[in-house]
């Protein structure tokens, strides 16, 4: 079957699950971002052992753990924090290799934060006191940035190369991206389309032009370092699961840390 064929059928199936989950919350968005941790966690231990950063497998598991203690305690975050952090001491300290242990063990402090705090951030999205469907919004967003800044850098994008870690991006197509979301939420304001708050749709649209391109750009720079073309083979057509919600995971805990911000200098 043909690339394009297998991206269909793998759209077609998935993103309807994906818009049901972010719909409805709860259980099923638990569930599905357990998914992207678990997933994501093995493709990113192997990414890593293929730059010859041995991660331990049981990380396999204590990543995604982790994940499942920050849905449900994000009260004790820093907590959860400091008790991976210390775990990840342990290996070190006990079988310390002076060339390999300090690489590895900032790669395990990594992987932490990107395979366990970012999915559980975004999906206490969800838990924080917002009745529109933040979420949601986040993610058609993010797809607007995409197809925008593709169609854009394809068709006018001359300037390439503006980073090394993904010489095919055009300069066009970056700020196509960045710009689709203040379009958008300039449409929805004046038409009073949105139920959403006007302040809560900036931060969605600063989270998705800016953070999910770069979002982009971070798996890039591991895919670069590790030197492989895509994080796996999970998903036909697509690549892994890091390759699909790369966008996802930077822009969803930049706007879980802005909303959390604007919550608490709200309440003073």
């Amino acid at each position: 079957m043909k690339e394009l064929g297998k991206r269909i059928i793998v759209s077609v199936i998935f993103i309807p699950v994906l818009v049901l989950a972010l719909y409805f919350e709860g259980l099923p968005l638990f569930l599905m971002f357990l998914m992207v941790s678990i997933f994501g966690a093995q493709e990113y231990i192997y990414m890593m052992r293929k730059a010859e950063i041995k991660i331990p497998w049981p990380w396999f598991a204590l990543y995604p753990l982790s994940y499942s203690m920050w849905v449900y305690f994000p009260d004790h975050g820093m907590c959860i924090i400091w008790l991976g952090v210390f775990i990840a001491l342990i290996e070190p300290l006990v079988n310390w290799q002076e060339r390999e242990s300090v690489p590895r063990l900032m790669a395990i402090v990594f992987g932490f934060v990107y395979t366990a705090m970012m999915p559980a951030m975004i999906v206490n999205i969800a838990r924080q006191d917002h009745p529109q469907k933040i979420l949601l919004a986040l993610i058609l967003m993010i797809w607007i940035v995409d197809t925008v800044a593709y169609f854009v850098g394809m068709r006018f994008g001359k300037k390439r190369n503006i980073t090394p870690v993904s010489p095919k991006k055009s300069r066009e197509g970056f700020i196509a991206g960045g710009l689709a979301p203040i379009i958008v939420v300039f449409i929805l304001y004046v038409s009073g389309f949105s139920k959403i708050p006007i302040l809560h749709m900036v931060l969605i649209g600063i989270a998705a032009g800016i953070f999910g391109q770069l979002g982009d750009l971070l798996e890039s720079m591991l895919k670069r370092f590790c030197k492989v073309k895509d994080s796996s083979r999970l998903i036909p057509g697509h690549g892994g699961m890091l390759d699909r919600t790369d966008s996802i995971l930077l822009a969803g805990s930049f706007l879980y840390t802005a909303l959390t911000i604007l919550g608490k200098a709200w309440l003073r």
